[in-house]
């Protein structure tokens, strides 16, 4: 089986010889029931003949009614092998036959032939009763079929046979020969298949000039894939260098916010000194590695449901490591996406470390926002902050006091010892009263020897503001080291407005408070004085 389902040439006179073979089944069959019929009927054609020729003796003997006679037309009969047996019978009771002891005779395909007086062709003297050799005849009926089916059989091996050779010498030795030939051949190799001489204007000349010209097709791709593999591996080495050396941050994140690439300088980064265990970076969640793992969370999420492939920066600021400098980066962020498979798109981020950046623009801020004697803020930032408190104590239905406070006697210190004590009781003051407040209340100094401090309180604590205000002249009061073992003191005026009982703007309630200051200054200073609507106080030199 495996011969044939490899060799063409045996598969093909096979296939022949099989054909031929049922062929010759088929047409064995058919002969032999032609025969067969074809020799009963030639049978009977003989004994008819046979019995024409002793007819006439019969009719003698029948007629005279002589045994000898009779007997002797039977022994001719007899000497017939298609005969098995006869009997001759006349009307006046004489009867003669004989029988085969082998073969038996079948009163069915008895042939009964009358018998005429030789005188009266008209007048029957008896009969003859004829019985076929059926045995005889069914034997060369057969033996002729066989004859023939061997005959059929004989011609379709030998057709099997020519046609294995012819098969073999005309298609398969030489597409054996063109396939040994091409396994030799190593692609990229210069060599080529020779067409066959007997082959060169056939089909399998036409075949050898296809794989040659495929083989010229397989080498120029060849030559153009080792080419272009030269300029990928040139072109990875570069990129390579270029991912591993550069000093920006460089990693891929997938959909769990997890990196599965990352280049040393950003390792370096979320590391911040050094890395102990590469493989924990993609393993942990990205965002832990900020200081406010919550932003950079809600800006990744809204990153990725971004229409398109466009490009989102956030300045961050890294988780602190121990004993360890605050690191701020900038993250720029694009999507790898993956047309066939969009859930398995990626996040491409480049980190840059903007640490001495953050520094100087914090720095910058905050000497733009902050009095550089008290570090307290300043003017323009303590209006901006105070107007944002304003608005967080309305949404959380708070009240809001604004305190202005002037120091008393604070000419005396500048005039006595000089600006620098001055500074230094400005500086003392102003850490004094920072004490006293939270980081989200407003501390400011709003001019030489005045502070503004805003901050909210809960309706329900009435006396909070003046708890506060009687608290804070307490602590003002007291004595400040200004240098050279020698110590001073000064007073505060403050005035306090309201918010919702007083005015609703920020700048009218700052206006409001000022007043209620010029108040208590015009009227014995160092003390304090909510506003009162229906008072009108002026402006008056300190």
């Amino acid at each position: 089986m495996t011969i044939l389902n490899k060799k063409i040439h045996i598969r093909v006179a096979a296939g022949v010889a099989s054909g031929a073979m049922i062929f010759a089944v088929i047409a064995s069959v058919l002969w032999f029931y032609l025969s067969y019929h074809q020799e009963v009927d030639r049978s009977r054609s003989q004994i008819r003949q046979i019995i024409t020729t002793v007819e006439q003796t019969a009719s003698i003997a029948l007629y005279l009614g002589n045994r000898e006679l009779a007997e002797e037309v039977l022994r001719g009969l007899e000497a017939n092998d298609i005969i098995s047996a006869a009997r001759l019978t006349s009307q006046d009771g004489l009867s003669a036959s004989f029988e085969d002891p082998v073969t038996k005779s079948h009163t069915e395909t008895a042939v009964i032939f009358p018998i005429m007086s030789p005188f009266d062709s008209t007048d029957v003297v008896g009969d003859l009763l004829v019985y076929p050799n059926q045995d005889y005849i069914e034997d060369n009926a057969v033996s002729l079929a066989n004859i023939q089916a061997t005959v059929l059989v004989v011609y379709s091996v030998l057709i099997a046979l020519l046609t294995l050779v012819i098969v073999n010498r005309i298609l398969t030795e030489p597409m054996k020969n063109i396939a040994n030939r091409f396994h030799q051949i190593t692609p990229g190799d210069s060599c080529r298949i020779d067409v066959p001489s007997a082959h060169k204007r056939n089909e399998i000349g036409a075949l050898v000039d296809d794989i040659n010209v495929l083989l010229d097709a397989v080498n120029n791709q060849i030559d153009n894939e080792r080419e272009l593999r030269a300029e990928t591996e040139n072109l990875s080495k570069k990129f390579r260098f270029i991912f591993e050396r550069a000093s920006a941050g460089i990693g891929l994140l997938n959909a769990n916010n997890q990196l599965i690439v990352a280049n040393p300088a950003l390792l370096r980064l979320l590391g911040q000194t050094f890395i102990v265990d590469t493989d924990r970076f993609t393993k942990t969640d990205f965002t832990t590695y900020f200081n406010d793992p919550q932003e950079i969370q809600e800006f990744i999420e809204e990153f990725w449901v971004k229409p398109g492939n466009q490009f989102s920066a956030i300045d961050i600021q890294l988780r602190h490591k121990v004993r360890a400098a605050d690191r701020w980066v900038h993250c720029l962020f694009s999507k790898v996406e993956d047309i066939n498979n969009p859930d398995d798109s990626l996040v491409e981020i480049v980190l840059y470390d903007i640490t001495e950046r953050a520094e100087r623009e914090q720095n910058i801020i905050y000497e733009a926002e902050h009095d550089p004697i008290t570090q307290l803020l300043n003017r323009r930032a303590g209006m901006t902050k105070l107007e944002n408190s304003l608005i967080d104590a309305d949404k959380k239905q708070r009240y809001f006091a604004i305190l202005m406070i002037d120091l008393d006697g604070f000419k005396r210190v500048n005039d006595t010892y000089g600006h620098d004590a001055g500074d230094k009781v400005i500086i003392e003051v102003a850490n004094r009263i920072k004490q006293f407040f939270r980081g989200s209340d407003v501390v400011a100094r709003w001019g030489g020897d005045e502070f503004l401090i805003g901050f909210s309180y809960n309706p329900t604590y009435e006396t909070a503001v003046s708890d506060v205000a009687s608290d804070l002249q307490q602590q003002v009061q007291l004595p400040i080291d200004i240098g050279h073992e020698q110590t001073t003191s000064v007073g505060s005026s403050i005035g306090i407005s309201l918010y919702p009982q007083n005015e609703q703007a920020v700048g009218a309630l700052i206006e409001q408070a000022d007043e209620s200051m010029y108040y208590v200054k015009n009227n014995g200073k160092n003390f304090y004085r909510f506003y009162q609507k229906e008072e009108s106080t002026a402006s008056l030199s300190k």
